[in-house]
């Protein structure tokens, strides 16, 4: 079984050809996708790629590093209310990126360490993207160990 543990497919980016990409990636015996959440903008698309290939996609719920900004609480308490309504593949993604933009890296460690939390609460994995941060994102994971 070969499994996509990570794509935005749900990305309008894909919208024109999404149906074809999946056709392709499950004739090449694809046969899970897991879809990480970026911001709350993304979380209908997740849901609806979730609803139209069921048993296929799989929704996650996080915050991405890079789209950590001065709204992060607004964020966070969007993504936290939809835990509470229904079980999610994983937490994520979450995690620090230094490579963009390093304004808020202060709120991405709390960000990062809040949804590492989530993950523990729930009982699920916790993906995390790490970009010129691998050091970083490990010494956060140890302390939360």
């Amino acid at each position: 079984m070969i499994i996509d543990t990570h794509c935005h497919l749900y990305l309008e980016d894909f919208a024109q050809d999404r149906a074809a990409v999946m056709d392709r990636a499950m004739a090449a015996l694809v046969e899970k996708f897991y879809l990480p959440a970026i911001d709350r903008h993304c979380i209908d698309g997740m849901l609806q790629m979730e609803k139209d290939y069921p048993g296929q996609c799989f929704a996650m719920m996080g915050l991405h590093p890079c789209s950590v900004k001065e709204d992060v609480d607004n964020e966070l308490k969007i993504a936290e209310q939809w835990l509470g309504k229904r079980k999610f593949a994983a937490i994520g993604e979450t995690g620090l990126d230094f490579y963009w933009d390093k304004t808020f890296v202060t709120q991405q460690y709390e960000a990062f360490i809040t949804q590492a939390g989530w993950a523990k609460q729930y009982q699920v994995p916790l993906v995390i993207h790490s970009r010129q941060s691998t050091q970083e994102c490990i010494d956060v994971i140890k302390k939360l160990k």
